[in-house]
């Protein structure tokens, strides 16, 4: 199973160009309007360059983001969990 690391939180605005292109294709999906001051949480999941976008403005719960990424055969890494239980439900 790879591990899902925190890349980094930031606002919008500020994601980094390699990884602007998943922020954006992750609010298409979701049909959610970008908005620059938003905070999102990039992460990658390890021995790959798949970026996981997570938008922090409802966010999905811990537990939902863990099935997603088991789903990717992935798992949270512990300092990444605990980076973002501060910003998100349980």
């Amino acid at each position: 199973m790879h591990v899902a690391k925190l890349v980094v939180i930031t606002e919008v605005a500020n994601v980094p160009p390699e990884t602007r292109p998943f922020v954006e294709f992750k609010a298409a999906v979701e049909d959610r309007r970008l908005d620059d001051k938003e905070l999102v949480a990039v992460l990658v999941i390890d021995t790959t360059t798949s970026f996981v976008p997570v938008f922090l403005k409802g966010a999905p719960s811990m537990a939902e983001l863990e099935r997603t990424l088991k789903a990717q055969d992935a798992r949270l890494a512990a300092d990444t969990k605990a980076a973002l239980a501060r910003h998100m439900g349980p």
